[in-house]
């Protein structure tokens, strides 16, 4: 289990456009002031039997994020809509909560059949 934090845009990018193509839209107040996501991914090692593989490893890749409704109406969308936003603030009992509710159940959903009676050890980088 490890962290990986996102810029959601870059400072420069560049883009090559079709002559119908409209400019993509900067959601970011400022480019100096780009806000980041952090993900939470799982993998595991592969498992092969006879030169095929039979577990590729891809447990599950899950934002550290959450759902709020909006307090003020705008010219995007009015007041209540659920809206995205980043935990800004990651601490153990955040990593806790996201690792009972979500990493947890990937695993047991995702675990090789034939591997179940066997212990299964997660290790956390950096924890």
């Amino acid at each position: 289990i490890d962290e990986k934090w996102f810029f959601l845009t870059r400072k420069s990018e560049r883009y090559y456009l079709l002559p119908d193509e409209d400019d993509p839209h900067r959601t970011c107040k400022s480019k100096n002031n780009i806000p980041k996501l952090m993900f939470l991914c799982a993998t595991s090692r592969p498992r092969f039997e006879n030169g095929v593989c039979t577990f590729d490893g891809k447990i599950g890749c899950f934002p550290l994020v959450t759902f709020e409704r909006a307090k003020r109406s705008s010219v995007n969308r009015p007041a209540g809509t659920m809206e995205v936003k980043p935990i800004t603030s990651i601490k153990r009992d955040v990593i806790r909560e996201f690792l009972i509710e979500k990493v947890l159940p990937a695993i047991r959903a995702k675990w090789p059949r034939d591997e179940l009676n066997k212990p299964i050890y997660i290790q956390q980088d950096n924890a």
